[in-house]
């Protein structure tokens, strides 16, 4: 999933085997979404999609896999098209463990891959229209576990608990206190502090950003998200953070968000209806989240 998972179950002493076990398979259900839908990993359903782009053979999918897919499309319609999960094949382009680009002579050649158009869908089927095409869910697997890992205590009887997937995370409930989770929103310039908190209560916090991995071209620091359309990385804001109901809306408004400019950026925000905070390059706040917390910047969680 891309990072460190942590669940925090705030039980009675009476359903402590409960929330044993519920962490265990919990656990489980995680390791499972990795192994459907990874890119890293070849017995991946992803990678049995990719490896069959261009031939004309048909990966037929289940119903949780056909939702996902169909969710894209929808963020791809909505977004003009700058989500697209097919654009991951530009990383080969882009070092961001060395903050480096590669050869960017291989852009226009790559393009050629890139564009949701080209995955098509019949019934509960999926091909990829041209060979090299690749398909990548990283920009909404995450949160969905995050989802599903929430409903999947819920049904084992566990009505207060925390689920943290590598920074997203999902609130059930109030602590046994009757306090909301209390959750911090990480400062770009500063990851291991927060910019101020924000108490949740059946609610999803997503944040994406630009901080943690970035290239420097001629003095300017781009961030790792893609535009599908040039092959290039945007200059968006440092980060992006959206409250909702589930995970998987919030992240994706989020990661929507950081691909564009700052005026259409705060338009998609504003059309979301969603509280949200964007910090920017330069260190400014602005949002909702802000307004509610105006002395945020010295709250710690």
């Amino acid at each position: 999933m891309g990072g460190p998972a942590t669940i925090t179950i705030d039980h009675p002493m009476a359903l402590a085997a409960v929330a044993g076990e519920a962490c265990v398979s919990a656990e489980a259900l995680l390791q499972s979404l990795e192994q459907r839908y990874s890119r890293y990993r070849d017995d991946s359903l992803v990678a049995h999609i990719n490896r069959r782009a261009g031939s004309g053979q048909w990966t037929p999918l289940d119903e949780e896999a056909t939702a996902l897919l169909q969710f894209c499309s929808t963020l791809w319609a909505q977004s003009s098209g700058l989500f697209d999960p097919t654009a991951g094949i530009l990383r080969r382009v882009w070092d961001f463990k060395l903050g480096r680009p590669g050869d960017t002579g291989q852009l226009p050649v790559l393009l050629e891959k890139v564009g949701w158009p080209l995955v098509t869908f019949e019934g509960n089927r999926i091909h990829l229209e041209k060979q090299g095409m690749e398909l990548d869910l990283g920009g909404i697997v995450k949160e969905y576990g995050a989802d599903m890992v929430s409903r999947h205590l819920r049904s084992r009887g566990i009505t207060t608990a925390l689920v943290e997937l590598a920074g997203d995370v999902v609130a059930l409930g109030r602590r046994q206190t009757g306090a909301r989770w209390r959750v911090g929103i990480s400062d770009p310039g500063q990851p291991t502090s927060a910019l101020l908190s924000v108490e949740l209560e059946n609610a999803a916090l997503a944040t994406s950003g630009n901080y943690q991995r970035v290239i420097e071209i001629e003095g300017t620091r781009y961030s790792h998200f893609l535009n599908p359309s040039t092959g290039w990385p945007v200059a968006g804001p440092s980060s992006v953070s959206v409250i909702s109901d589930t995970c998987l809306t919030a992240g994706a408004v989020a990661t929507v968000a950081c691909l564009m400019p700052p005026r259409e950026c705060h338009a998609w925000l504003a059309r979301a209806g969603l509280p949200w905070l964007r910090v920017d390059g330069d260190g400014q706040l602005s949002g909702p989240l802000h307004e509610a917390h105006p002395g945020g910047t010295n709250a710690r969680n």
